[in-house]
């Protein structure tokens, strides 16, 4: 627990760092188009799935093929899925549940429960997503059982929940924002290095989670019933957004490693410990038309994360497709450049303007001064004799 807490004073110290950071540069306006007082609405459908893996490892008394054998895949059967978006200001939350309640689907398999919401803030450099899903009901097999709706147990729980932060190293031309939340706009293709830092939280529980067929390949973990992680991560990556007109087509590509404390929790009422140092790949990809006042496209994401201990392997993959259509009420906004550049401009027609003022003033007095009037000849005078 001393560990987990160090990491995240660690991690809350790099973001206010990186938010402090990315007030001094500001985006450029051939390639990004930001907006102010936005307020977009986005819809979508999407198809998730999620798959959790528990492997047995270092039992003496089977082979590693038999062990590999014996490994359990836990599996939701998940619906299509209704979402909605909201984005206020830069601020995006989300929330995705089933459209249906129901329990069972149209050939009789048990459905299960699911239901996410997430959390979004970017700016130029540095971004922030926040998450939690929630996953009931799964469906279990193995390789000697490869039929997946055979075995199913109601009580099986997984849910998840995390911080990321992004940071952009070509904040200034590439926009996160546009090509993957669609609450900016990228005006001219670009790319940028990425770097995101994750704390995260994931557990499984059920009443058993090792099925009794396969039990005695995990010796100490044959009675496990709940698996927890606490990790920390760090992901370096690359993302591209291709824009033509209007029409886009983004991609994201990280993979790295991580620090995470996991725990196990057995029937018999024991506790076990251990540190472990997951890899972790997410890979994320959307296409469409991103216009000033309407988008849409089709987005796909996906992410794995495995960790190995002495005696077990234990993997999580996530991924989900889907497709999006919204609107957004905005006004344009202008960078300190452009308001600085605006400034200048006013300036100089101020100092023109005053100078062809002084210049008409100082004509007009001119033209006003009183011209001389040439001096009047006195006439002479001719004396005629009467004057005499």
């Amino acid at each position: 627990m001393k560990l987990l807490l160090k990491t995240r004073i660690l991690f809350s110290a790099l973001l206010l760092l990186i938010s402090f950071s990315s007030k001094a540069t500001d985006p450029d306006t051939t390639y990004i188009q930001t907006f102010s007082n936005i307020f977009a609405l986005k819809t979508f459908v999407n198809q998730n799935a999620f798959e959790y893996t528990i492997t047995p490892r270092n039992n003496d008394a089977y082979t590693a093929r038999q062990l590999k054998d014996a490994r359990v895949v836990y599996t939701p059967n998940i619906p299509a899925t209704f979402g909605v978006s909201v984005n206020i200001k830069g601020i995006g939350a989300s929330y995705s549940f089933k459209m249906k309640n129901d329990f069972n689907d149209t050939i009789n398999h048990a459905r299960s429960s699911f239901q996410q919401f997430t959390f979004d803030y970017y700016k130029n450099i540095f971004g922030i997503e926040a998450y939690y899903q929630d996953y009931r009901r799964f469906y279990y097999h193995f390789i000697g059982d490869q039929y997946l709706f055979r075995n199913y147990n109601s009580d099986i729980r997984a849910y998840q929940l995390g911080v990321n932060g992004m940071f952009l190293f070509n904040g200034k031309k590439f926009s996160y924002n546009a090509a993957f939340n669609q609450a900016a706009m990228q005006k001219k293709s670009a790319g940028s290095v990425l770097l995101m830092m994750s704390l995260k939280f994931n557990e499984i529980k059920g009443d058993d989670l090792i099925p009794e067929s396969v039990r005695k390949y995990y010796y100490s973990g044959s009675y496990l019933y709940r698996n927890r992680n606490y990790g920390f991560q760090i992901s370096p990556g690359y993302a591209f957004n291709l824009s033509k007109r209007d029409f886009y087509f983004s991609g994201a590509v990280l993979a790295g490693v991580g620090i995470q404390l996991q725990s196990y929790n057995y029937v018999n009422g024991s506790l076990s410990g251990r540190i472990a140092f997951p890899l972790i790949g997410r890979a994320k990809t959307s296409i469409g038309y991103n216009g000033k006042y309407f988008f849409a496209g089709l987005y796909g994401n996906y992410d794995i994360n495995q960790s190995v201990i002495k005696s077990m392997q234990t993997q999580q993959m996530l991924y989900s497709y889907g497709v999006f259509i919204g609107g957004r009420a905005i006004r344009f906004t202008k960078t300190k450049g452009q308001l600085k550049a605006e400034e200048k401009l006013e300036r100089f027609a101020e100092k023109a303007t005053r100078k062809k003022e002084r210049d008409a003033a100082k004509q007009k007095k001119e033209s006003t001064k009183k011209v001389k009037q040439p001096k009047k000849k006195k006439e002479k005078t001719v004396k005629t004799d009467e004057d005499y």
